[in-house]
Parts: structure tokens; sequence; C-alpha cells
């Protein structure tokens, strides 16, 4: 068993030390500029104080400011949030989606999305992107253009049964990812033309938490669990090792989501939660060790890591020692 309070305590150590001047800013860096709030830093800091049960009360001023901090990212003549680091599409939807934590709306209407609003703008959209070379980039598009326009309130649920058809219609019948005909990467590490598996597969993980958003059911659960374990047993998961990482969270939240859908080589795939999630937890004791005001330097990335923890400690609570239940975002709103 693994005592996390000492990593929570130094996560809530990390977060004051971003804090950028006033109420509600932060920095992603500790590099940064301490005076100016980033809209990453800020985000991370929402989901990361959700995660440990520490947002700021309702009607506080530290929460009140945390929001407007947020929303003053947006841009009012196309209603985008830009953020360093990433295209468009995944800094709105990284912003909205935590404003939604605080109870939160953008400010502005999302024009800039307003032409994928409709089925065909929609359509030529998620055929355009490139799911053969870039699936884990461009799936924070196909992913947040959804996340975006649904939690600002501005798609209809017919829009939602366009979004979530195209996705049944292009699930690939033998990884059980997406898209179908772009996927050439293999399990066992060969030379393809596109990207590796695992890109497929963390790409793929972006567009589940909208479709488990609505309880919508993948369409090949059973192909699905077999690429994790192929990918898994071929070591070809590039786990957290010298830093913290997303890979965790995509993996852990993809894998125990396909559990709830088919008990297809059922004790296979809890043997690989189980590994995954005893790699985390002693990475996580590791990173706890040294000096006692020790913080670490890049929130975005420490976001990921609490994030699967979270994952971690509901699914495997036999290996977790703690004072707090976290929370998992992604059960509450999609996009991370």
């Amino acid at each position: 068993m693994i005592n996390i309070e000492p990593f929570i305590q130094k996560v809530l150590r990390t977060i004051a030390a971003h804090r950028s001047g006033g109420h509600g800013g932060y920095r992603r860096m500790l590099t940064e500029r301490p005076d100016v709030a980033e809209l990453y830093g800020t985000a991370d800091t929402a989901i990361l104080l959700y995660t440990l049960g520490e947002l700021p009360a309702v009607g506080s001023a530290e929460r009140a400011g945390l929001a407007r901090t947020l929303q003053s990212f947006q841009q009012a003549e196309d209603g985008l949030f830009p953020g360093a680091g990433h295209h468009a599409i995944h800094s709105t939807a990284f912003a909205v989606s935590a404003l939604e934590l605080l109870d939160a709306k953008p400010l502005h209407p999302l024009k800039a999305l307003h032409p994928l609003k409709e089925r065909s703008g929609l359509t030529v959209f998620l055929d355009g992107l490139d799911w053969k070379h870039e699936p884990w980039g461009e799936s924070t598009k196909g992913a947040g253009v959804y996340a975006a326009l649904v939690l600002a309130e501005e798609a209809d649920k017919e829009w939602e049964d366009w979004y979530f058809d195209w996705l049944w219609n292009e699930a690939d019948p033998e990884t059980g990812l997406w898209r179908q005909g772009a996927i050439t990467g293999r399990g066992d590490g060969a030379s393809v033309d596109g990207a590796p598996l695992f890109h497929h597969l963390a790409g793929s993980f972006h567009y589940l938490f909208n479709q488990n958003f609505r309880k919508r059911r993948l369409r090949y659960p059973e192909q699905l669990a077999d690429t994790c374990l192929k990918l898994f047993q071929s070591g070809q998961i590039p786990l957290s090792a010298g830093d913290f990482s997303f890979v965790e969270l995509d993996v852990l939240y993809l894998v125990v989501s396909v559990m709830g859908q088919t008990s297809h080589r059922a004790e296979e795939v809890r043997a690989m939660v189980q590994a995954i999630g005893g790699h985390l937890l002693e990475y996580i004791a590791v990173c706890a060790e040294g000096p006692a005001d020790e913080v670490y330097e890049d929130l975005h990335t420490l976001c990921g890591s609490v994030c699967a923890l979270a994952i971690v400690q509901s699914v495997l609570p036999e290996q977790v020692q703690a004072d707090r239940t976290l929370n998992k975002v992604l059960d509450r709103r999609p996009f991370i």
C-alpha cells in the first residue's frame, strides 16, 4: 500500500507556488513570468483543485477570481481561447471544461466553431483530420469541438447524434480504435507508413470520454481490449519515467471503460490495470521523496498524473492509503 498524502501535499504547495498574483491567476511553468496568468496553468489549477477536493467555496472571492481569469483568455471576436503550446480548439475546450468545474461558462459565443454546427461542416471537419499520421494530436481537435460546444450549451441533441453516429460508423473493426482505414501501426513495433499504434490508442481516448459523457457504447469493445493488451504486453506503452505525463490517464481511463463494457479477457485486462496502476503509485512515491518544501515545475503534466491517480484509487483502493477520496474529473465532464 502506498501513502499518497505526502505527494498530495506537494501538489498543493506546487499550485500555490504557481500563483501569478491576485485571485485566480496561475502560470503553467515556474520559469514563466510570476506576474502573468496563463490559460493552461489556470485551467490545470481548477482541475487539480477539483480532483483533490480543494476547489474554493461557492461564492468565495478565490472561486470567482479563478472563473474570471479563465474567462479573460477568451477572444470576443471569434470566441476562441488561444493558449500557448496547443492549437486553439484544444485550448478552447480545455478552458471551457475548466469553467464547467466552477459552474461558469464563456462570456462570448464560440463563433469560430459555429460552421461545424452544420452536419456537412462537422463531417468535412472530422474527415479532414489527419487520422493516419497524427491521430493523437488531431484527436484533441475532433474531441475538443464536441466538449467546447456541448459544455458551452451551443449544440443540441441532434448535433450530438450526428457526432456520435460519425464515430460509430468510423470505428475500426480490427482494433476497436478510431478511425478505420487509417490505422497502419501494429502491436509488434514494426515500422509502418503511419503513426505508431499507441498514438491511435491515445487519440481514441479523447473520443471515448465524449462517448462516456452521454453513455454511448463502444462498437468493438472486445477488439479494443485485445489492442490494449497487445500494446502493453509488447512494451509499447510509454509509462512515466522521470517526469509526469498524461499516458497513464489515457490508458487507464480507456481500459477501465472497456472493462465496463465487456468481460473479454477480463483477468488479463485486470492484471494490466494493476500493473500500470502499481507503476504510477511507485513513481508518485518516489516523487514525494526529497525536501518537504519541494515543488514541481509543470502544472500541466502534473495534472495528467494526478487525474490518473484518481482512477487508480477508484479501481485499486487496496493499494492506496489516503485521507481523502479523489474526484475523477472525466466522470463529471468531458475533455482533459
